[in-house]
């Protein structure tokens, strides 16, 4: 049953801190059950636009052509450092909560969708693709839940996000960027 190591895969890959899941435990902050909807319907929307062409298509593209994979690697970098100074208070007089364009963009740029997409999902004459569509939503639906539940447990009902945990946040964000740039310039 090819199902089943798939979803252990893309859960142990996705519960890992990554950007998507720091701004999800960021974007906790006065969380209501609308807005959690709103975060977990981007979360997964982005995941799928870009697991879908990638497990389709993107594959020998890339393979082929090594400057477009880091150059995606290098603006998810970009996009996460950006994220980091903003959520440092760098460049914005108030605090702001996290937006689920923010949300949006560093999900459709994080690393962990294109590894899904490229290495994980079942071959469609293996597994039927609503099968892998069902339980790839499942995971980042469950996933997405914990990171804000984590959020949650940290930021408590808080109506702004506390400065430790916003520095803390900002800093993590910084590594991942390092990391990114780091893997993009072949390091």
């Amino acid at each position: 049953m090819q199902l089943l190591p798939f979803a252990a895969g893309v859960f142990t890959l996705l519960i890992l801190p990554g950007p998507t899941n720091a701004i999800l435990a960021m974007a906790s902050q006065g969380l209501t059950s609308g807005r959690a909807i709103a975060l977990l319907a981007t979360v997964l929307s982005a995941y799928l636009a870009i697991v879908l062409p990638a497990s389709g298509l993107a594959a020998s593209f890339l393979r082929n052509h090594p400057l477009v994979s880091q150059g995606v690697k290098l603006v998810s970098a970009i996009w996460v450092l950006y994220l980091a100074l903003r959520l440092w208070g760098i460049g914005s007089s108030a605090v702001e909560s996290v937006r689920v364009g923010q949300l949006a963009v560093t999900t459709l740029l994080n690393p962990k969708a294109l590894i899904i997409g490229l290495t994980m999902v079942p071959a469609a004459q293996d597994v039927p693709v609503t099968a892998s569509i069902a339980i790839l939503a499942s995971v980042v639906l469950a996933v997405s839940s914990i990171w804000l539940s984590i959020g949650r447990l940290i930021l408590g009902r808080e109506k702004q996000i506390p400065s430790f945990a916003r520095r803390c946040g900002s800093a993590t964000l910084v590594a991942f960027s390092a990391v990114l740039t780091l893997s993009a310039l072949g390091g």
